[in-house]
C-alpha cells in the first residue's frame, strides 16, 4: 500500500490539510528552534510533518490512530533521526514519559474529539498541569474557536470561553475554508494558538474550582438569570449579601457576566461560605 491507495476513514474524522499556505503559516506560528520537542497529533500523510522536520527542532513525536498509515509514515521519514511515531488514540495514549520534554503541540484536530483534546492539552480549572507546553497550535472547527474567544455579552459566550481564557492566552491566526482540506469538511476551520499560563500566573486552585462549579450550575440553564440557578447553592440572604459585596446583578444571565466578574462572584461566595 502507498498513500495514494489509502482511503480516508470517516470514523477517524480524517480531513487532511493540503493548503500549502496554511501549512507554512502553522510552521511560522510555531516559531521553531533547536530546543523544541514537538508533539504532532494525527500526522495523516505527513504534509505538515515534513515541514516541521525540515526545521531546527530537536525532535518530533507523532501519534497516529490509523494503523494503515504507520508503515507508510515510518518509510517516508526513515531518514530523520529526530522523528518517532506511535500508533494509538491520543485520548488514551500515555505520554507521561514525554510530557516534561514536549515544548509545543501541533494538530489538525478531528472535530468529533475537540472537547476531550482541549481537556487534555489546555487543561481544566482547579487542576494544575505538570506539562510545560510553550505553545499549542490547533486547527479547529471555526464555531468552537468563536465560542472560545467570545467575551461577555456575545451569544457565543459560555463556560468554555471562560475556562479557556482563564487558563491560556489565545490568538486566532486565520480562518481556513473547507477547500483547504482533502476531503473538504462541511464547515470552516480556524487556526488558533494557545499559550498556557504558567502555574504562578493562574488563579488560586480552590478559586478556580469554585468558578468551575458556578459555571456548571449557571450554564446548564443559560437562559435563566443566575438568581434562579444559584438558589441551589445559596440562600436568598446569601445572594443579597454577595450581590452587594461583589456589585454583581443576580438578574443577569451567565453569558453576560465578564471573566473578572466571575472571579469576584466566586471570591464573594467563598468568603460568605467561610463565614458561615
Amino acid at each position: 500500500m502507498n498513500f495514494k491507495n489509502h482511503n480516508q476513514k470517516k470514523r477517524f474524522g480524517q480531513h487532511w490539510l493540503v493548503n500549502s499556505v496554511i501549512l507554512e503559516k502553522i510552521k511560522d506560528e510555531a516559531e521553531l528552534d533547536e530546543e523544541d520537542f514537538i508533539l504532532e497529533i494525527g500526522p495523516g500523510k505527513g504534509a505538515l510533518t515534513s515541514k516541521l522536520l525540515d526545521s531546527k527542532i530537536s525532535r518530533l513525536h507523532a501519534v497516529e490512530l490509523d494503523k494503515d498509515l504507520i508503515a507508510l509514515l515510518n518509510k517516508k521519514f526513515k531518514n530523520y533521526k529526530k522523528f518517532s511515531l506511535q500508533q494509538g488514540d491520543i485520548l488514551s495514549t500515555n505520554l507521561d514519559s514525554l510530557n516534561n520534554k514536549i515544548t509545543k503541540v501541533i494538530a489538525n484536530i478531528p472535530y468529533n474529539i475537540t472537547g476531550p483534546i482541549l481537556d487534555i492539552f489546555i487543561g481544566r480549572l482547579g487542576i494544575i498541569s505538570k506539562n510545560n507546553y510553550k505553545k499549542i497550535i490547533f486547527l479547529m472547527q471555526k464555531d468552537v474557536v468563536d465560542r472560545i474567544l467570545s467575551k461577555a455579552g456575545n451569544t457565543n459566550a459560555g463556560a468554555l470561553s471562560v475556562r479557556m481564557q482563564l487558563m491560556s492566552n489565545i490568538r486566532r491566526i486565520c480562518d481556513v475554508p473547507p477547500s483547504s482540506f482533502n476531503p473538504p469538511p462541511k464547515v470552516f476551520s480556524s487556526l488558533v494558538v494557545f499559550e498556557p499560563l504558567k502555574p504562578e500566573y493562574r488563579l488560586d486552585i480552590n478559586l478556580e474550582k469554585y468558578i468551575d462549579k458556578l459555571l456548571r450550575i449557571s450554564f446548564n440553564s443559560r437562559r435563566k438569570m443566575i438568581r434562579n440557578t444559584f438558589n441551589s447553592i445559596l440562600s436568598e440572604e446569601e445572594i443579597k449579601k454577595i450581590s452587594e459585596s461583589s456589585e454583581i446583578c443576580f438578574n443577569t444571565r451567565p453569558q453576560d457576566i465578564s471573566i473578572n466578574k466571575w472571579i469576584k462572584l466566586a471570591e464573594a461566595c467563598i468568603k460568605i461560605k467561610d463565614k458561615n
